[in-house]
């Protein structure tokens, strides 16, 4: 797993690029609750398991909407992926469609990008460097900016810094930050974000803590759960639910988890609280 940054002109929308690669003939992992992801499988193919639903297979090049709970990924090598996070001011513009409509779903990436998508993947497939993968990428998102629609940038702002800047955010918080009634709120928060804020206060407040978790496994889940939640039970259902397993799996030393996030730190990608990076 390798992290690199967008183009400086996408980094307002688009969260760190990652490539994936796995000489293996087959794969399984469990994905977080996360930001919507464009993801282009240049070799390989995967399926998903959205919780406890049907299996859905991947397409080559696929828009993946924001998720509310866990999901269960199984893949043929060997595997090269290029995923990149949308952050909810880049869904607005770029896509433009209702979240809601696309959380804990993926659709083919052609049927919202057009032919630039299949162009992006042919490069990715050609790449003879991540370089050059990176370059397809920025490349990828600038034309899609083109078209790019105002996103509500003023929304965007003050739910991201609601929701990066407490350990536990309450919905009463950001109806006072904005002047606007609840009712406006959730519904802005659906087309933007996918979810309710009542539910985005659950997601990023179990995210938080499983990095918290992630980077210091040795403290212990009460350090983790940071007196946000009412007890432990209420933490582990939580956690499973947003992470996918107990904190105890997620902290194992052998946590493909606890990998993902020590590559992150040697490479500066986390500092607490970023939006783009708990997510």
């Amino acid at each position: 797993m390798r992290y690199f940054s967008p183009a400086a002109p996408l980094r307002a929308w688009v969260s760190s690029y990652y490539v994936f690669e796995a000489d293996v003939p087959a794969l399984t992992d469990t994905l977080r609750a996360e930001l919507p992801q464009v993801r282009f499988m240049y070799a390989g193919s995967g399926t998903f398991n959205y919780g406890d639903g049907p299996t859905v297979q991947m397409p080559q090049a696929a828009l993946c909407g924001p998720t509310n709970i866990a999901v269960h990924f199984r893949a043929n090598g060997p595997l090269r992926i290029f995923g990149a996070g949308l952050l909810p001011a880049g869904w607005a513009a770029l896509v433009g469609a209702g979240a809601s409509e696309f959380s804990d779903q993926l659709i083919d990436l052609e049927d919202v990008a057009g032919s630039v998508a299949r162009r992006a993947l042919h490069r990715m497939g050609e790449a003879r460097s991540h370089r050059e993968v990176v370059a397809a990428a920025d490349a990828f998102f600038l034309l899609l900016s083109m078209q790019a629609k105002p996103p509500p940038i003023w929304f965007t702002r003050a739910a991201d810094e609601w929701l990066a800047n407490s350990i536990n955010p309450d919905v009463n918080d950001l109806v006072k930050m904005t002047g606007m009634s609840s009712r406006q709120i959730e519904r802005l928060a659906l087309r933007v974000y996918g979810a309710s804020p009542k539910m985005l206060s659950r997601k990023y407040r179990a995210l938080q803590a499983a990095v918290r978790l992630g980077l210091d496994p040795e403290a212990g889940w009460e350090q983790a759960a940071a007196g946000a939640f009412y007890d432990q039970s209420h933490f582990i259902r939580d956690f499973k639910t947003f992470v996918g397993m107990t904190p105890n799996q997620f902290a194992d030393k052998d946590s493909p988890w606890i990998t993902r996030l020590t590559i992150a730190k040697r490479q500066n990608l986390v500092t607490m609280p970023k939006l783009n990076l708990v997510s």
